[in-house]
């Protein structure tokens, strides 16, 4: 694909980029479904420190930060309905591009899930879930770097998660996600310039 064979180039022009480019945290805002059910990302969600070069449309090495959110599950009987508060980290960094045409890819994002507290009265902690890889693709715009992954999984916890691993693992641990997220920013698309050596020579 054009945008991926463009990435390294583009990593190059940008650190050759004037000095005077600061880093800044993107506000991140979008939704997330797990297991079909949709809610929106945590607020106060962001990505940075990174650098959005518009000669280029490389964004620069970054990563993904999330506020503790909370959210309810049902563990089945005898609990039903139970709130879980929960922390969303990316454990790598990554990178996006976006081609002249506003088209986008980052680089593949790594999560680990982890369940921070219940509502139940017993402890359920250690409970994780890792790693859970997003596949984000999008388009670039003046106002914002819109992207999803409209399929990924998340793993089964090793962790006992105080004996409710079975319980646990029924609510979360599918393949009917998605994710959404929403950079504000701008992510003007750069010059659409001849990229005949993009791939070697053209026919």
């Amino acid at each position: 694909m054009r945008i991926k064979s463009l990435m390294s180039a583009g990593m190059i022009a940008l650190a050759c980029a004037s000095a005077t480019a600061q880093a800044a945290d993107f506000p991140v805002t979008g939704t997330i479904t797990i297991n079909g059910t949709s809610a929106p990302l945590p607020a106060g969600a962001k990505f940075g420190d990174s650098i959005y070069d518009a000669q280029t449309g490389l964004l620069s090495v970054g990563k993904f930060t999330f506020p503790q959110s909370s959210t309810t599950i049902n563990v089945g009987p005898p609990f039903g309905p139970v709130t879980v508060t929960y922390q969303v980290t990316q454990t790598n960094t990554s990178t996006a591009q976006v081609a002249g045409d506003g088209v986008a890819a980052m680089t593949a994002v790594q999560l680990e899930l982890a369940i921070v507290s219940t509502s139940l009265p017993l402890p359920v902690t250690p409970c994780r879930f890792s790693p859970i890889t997003l596949d984000l693709a999008g388009v670039g715009t003046s106002s914002a770097l819109s992207l999803e992954d409209p399929a990924f999984s998340v793993p089964p916890t090793a962790d006992s998660c105080g004996g409710f691993a079975s319980q646990i693992n029924s609510q979360l641990a599918t393949s009917n996600n998605s994710i959404a997220p929403v950079l504000t920013g701008d992510f003007t698309p750069p010059p659409d310039t001849d990229t005949i050596f993009a791939d070697g020579f053209e026919a």
